[in-house]
């Protein structure tokens, strides 16, 4: 059974609200006890030095008790010190997500060892053909994965159906998401068809066809009654 932090994938759909700005522990904690399972740390979206990255990095894992993702996207302000801030939150989080096919994911692992790793591939154009979503799958298991997530843009109801397909008949522990107006359905159903989880924001969306934290809760308990605590 893959596992982030105590939290076992595939027993009951898991949310995961992401943090993409340093909010207090309080309401982290209040997110908690609505019934979110998980954390995503967007340490990008902080826009923040690394040492005040990690104080809060810390802070909320010795006051809360909850599974973490730590999510280090490329940006601006990172661009010359990303690596730093993988092996500085590191030993503080549950699990790394690393995009698929970066240049510095052997160093990620390095740093990054015990902790369960999610590999991850955007598409923001389109969905991609069935050969071609299972290459990133293979691709992804070469790069180390424990977990691949998969996220692309839906043009069609036919690709959002053409992915939840793939997502049903893959043997590998999967997230997928159907980003845009029209694929926002795959974030409360894609766990029908064997995603582990899904993402939803707290205060304002930060990927197309987002939803919130609160919306995904309130649908889970109507989809899946029986997975709920």
């Amino acid at each position: 059974m893959t596992k982030i932090g105590n939290f076992e994938l595939g027993i009951k759909p898991g949310i995961v609200a992401i943090i993409d700005e340093m909010i207090s522990v309080e309401e982290i904690t209040a997110l908690k006890g609505k019934g979110i399972d998980l954390i995503e740390l967007r340490i990008d979206c902080f826009d923040a030095p690394l040492e005040e990255t990690v104080s809060y990095v810390k802070k909320i894992r010795s006051s809360i008790d909850i599974p973490s993702i730590g999510t280090v996207r490329e940006t601006d302000f990172n661009k010359n010190n990303r690596l730093e801030f993988f092996q500085a939150i590191a030993p503080f989080v549950d699990c790394v997500d690393i995009e698929l096919g970066t240049p510095i994911s052997k160093e990620i692992l390095a740093c990054s060892k015990g902790k369960t790793i999610l590999v991850s591939e955007h598409d923001f154009e389109k969905t991609p053909s069935i050969d071609a979503l299972q290459s990133m799958v293979d691709r992804a298991l070469l790069q180390g994965a424990d977990i691949i997530k998969i996220a692309v843009m839906a043009r069609s109801t036919a690709d959002v159906t053409r992915l939840l397909r793939f997502t049903e008949d893959c043997k590998v522990p999967l997230v997928t998401i159907a980003m845009g107006p029209l694929g926002s359905v795959s974030r409360v159903i894609a766990p029908l068809f064997g995603s582990l989880f899904t993402y939803g924001f707290i205060h304002r969306p930060v990927a197309p066809g987002q939803l919130s934290v609160e919306k995904l809760i309130e649908e889970r308990t109507l989809y899946f009654p029986a997975g709920i605590d």
